[in-house]
């Protein structure tokens, strides 16, 4: 099971083993790092041949497979893999034969498959209270979570109007309808500035209409 680390794993500990393995290898793989409670992440290449990478803890790498290491062009264009909340979400985001160019179930969650079709807008607010401000008349508002040690709390609004109440300062994106990925990469780009890479899970907690609706169980996002 993938865990949230406390930060971004160093770039040089990204890897993937898949061009020296098949996918049913790779599968046994994990099974192998859950069977000796090795924590790991899964990341996603959004461009082709959408290779899957991993960081282990402690930055570790595999003593007994060939594995490549991670690329500039590869880095910017790397995305996490969605986080399984419930027993039944590990079954739908397991890597299968038949999906392996369809990268859209692994990278994005419900936000992200909202915002492919949206006007989005992604803002830092400054605490709940102004999110269940804002939800009473922007509609629903998804908090992404705090990056970069805290300094940003970032949410997202599909109602352009929002910008009428933020700050020009604490508009930090703007972006219209869009392939699989291309908002995630922005904001770790353009946002994050290249420190920390946006962490998702299938079902995320959201503010509408002045109230706050949990995920069942609790979402790890921090808020």
């Amino acid at each position: 099971m993938e865990v949230l680390t406390e930060a971004l794993p160093d770039k040089k500990a990204f890897f993937t083993i898949d061009p020296y393995t098949t996918l049913s290898t790779y599968n046994q793989s994990l099974q192998a790092l859950d069977n000796n409670k090795i924590d790991y992440e899964e990341w996603v290449l959004t461009i082709n041949p959408f290779q899957f990478y991993l960081t282990l803890e402690k930055n570790q790498f595999p003593i007994m497979l060939n594995y490549d290491t991670i690329t500039g062009t590869n880095w910017k264009n790397l995305v996490s893999k969605v986080k399984p909340l419930k027993q039944n979400d590990i079954y739908k985001l397991f890597r299968r034969l038949d999906n392996t160019s369809k990268i859209g179930r692994y990278v994005n969650n419900d936000v992200f498959n909202k915002a492919l079709k949206s006007n989005s807008v992604v803002f830092q607010y400054k605490n709940k209270e102004q999110l269940f401000t804002l939800s009473k008349s922007y509609g629903i508002i998804y908090p992404l979570g705090k990056y970069i040690n805290g300094s940003k709390r970032l949410a997202i609004c599909f109602n352009k109007e929002i910008k009428n109440m933020v700050t020009p300062d604490h508009i930090l994106l703007e972006k219209g309808p869009h392939g699989v990925g291309a908002l995630e990469l922005d904001i770790n780009w353009k946002v994050l500035r290249n420190q920390d890479k946006i962490q998702k899970w299938i079902e995320t907690p959201y503010f509408k209409d002045g109230k706050f609706y949990q995920t069942k169980p609790t979402s790890p996002l921090e808020i």
